[in-house]
């Protein structure tokens, strides 16, 4: 809250503030912006959390073949 008393290091610091939210609210209105029906590159939510979710399993299984290795080389020494 900005009051005739704040000083000059305290406005300062406001505005850092405010220009750090702004930052992060342009941050996520860009991100959302790709799933706005309005935007001709439009992604759908829908499909793309599948994908991920498919992308997140293989990389998952990618994962614990890798550790498997890592404990059968480590037996082996």
């Amino acid at each position: 809250m900005i009051n005739d008393k704040m000083t000059l290091s305290e406005l300062e610091n406001e505005v850092i503030d405010c220009q750090n939210t702004l930052i992060a609210k342009y941050s996520i209105l860009d991100e959302l912006w790709s799933y706005h029906p309005s935007n001709e590159k439009f992604i759908n939510p829908i499909t793309a959390y599948e994908e991920l979710k498919k992308e997140i399993i293989s990389m998952e299984v990618k994962m614990a073949e890798i550790e498997q290795k890592i404990k059968h080389i480590k037996s082996v020494n």
